[in-house]
């Protein structure tokens, strides 16, 4: 072997210098970022304001936070940003102020002979609904509970769901009674049970029941309460227009 040969520095395979060029500590250190210098900061300060936002939106709005919600509002509109964003959801309902009371909402369907059904879509009492959990039910009887919004679109399902399920019979109305009792206070248990931990609550089922008929709906004029011919063939069941089922007249016929 000649010293020409032994003195010649090794060389890096052809392939290598042609796919990758020469490597440099700069750029095996840019490999390690998706972003760059000025675009990790930018994401950076956006999560950290999202998430100074999130916080302060679910502390309590009066006491030691009250400045600090009155700042965050001014300064840093937080309210446009929550709903932008769709996170408005608070979780204050936990604290500082529990509520005192359980609602809930029985529904009622009229049939057209009059008789009264109780579809149980209530979370009270024995559920004909499997309830080892919280289901979607129970969120919107909850709903339907708080914001009479809701109940005109819920009572056209109702009335879908029965004219379904009923040979296409259509039903008379839905009715929405409202049902709550009171929270015992604790104090008023605490007394009950005589200062003994062991005795220290009380039976939810035994609280006196309270019931109040807020709303009624008739499924012959609630928008989209009846199903439409389609929907009907669909399920096997004679058109509106039959015999079977009188057609539906709209405002201005009935007038």
């Amino acid at each position: 072997m000649s010293q020409e040969d032994t003195e010649a520095p090794s060389e890096a395979p052809l392939a290598a210098t042609l796919l990758r060029g020469e490597e440099t500590a700069d750029a095996r250190t840019a490999e390690r970022w998706a972003y760059s210098k000025w675009g990790r900061r930018l994401v950076s300060a956006f999560v950290l304001y999202h998430a100074a936002i999130l916080l302060v939106h679910n502390l309590p709005a009066q006491g030691l936070s009250r400045g600090l919600h009155r700042f965050f509002n001014v300064s840093l509109d937080m309210h446009s940003y929550l709903r932008a964003t769709g996170t408005t959801q608070s979780w204050e309902m936990f604290a500082p102020n529990p509520r005192r009371n359980n609602v809930f909402m029985k529904v009622l369907v009229v049939d057209r002979d009059g008789v009264i059904h109780d579809l149980k879509h209530d979370a009270y009492g024995v559920d004909r609904f499997p309830y080892l959990f919280y289901d979607r039910l129970g969120k919107i009887n909850r709903r339907i509970g708080d914001r009479r919004g809701y109940r005109p679109f819920y009572a056209a399902w109702v009335c879908r769901e029965w004219e379904r399920t009923h040979g296409g019979e259509a039903a008379d109305t839905v009715r929405f009674v409202r049902m709550w009792t009171q929270i015992p206070h604790p104090d008023r248990v605490i007394a009950g049970a005589g200062g003994r931990l062991a005795d220290m609550g009380y039976d939810p089922m035994q609280l006196p029941l309270r019931e109040r008929e807020e709303d009624t709906f008739a499924c012959r004029s609630t928008p989209h309460a009846r199903l439409p011919d389609t929907l009907r063939r669909r399920y096997g069941l004679p058109p509106v227009g039959s015999e079977d089922e009188p057609p539906v007249r709209g405002p201005e016929e009935r007038s």
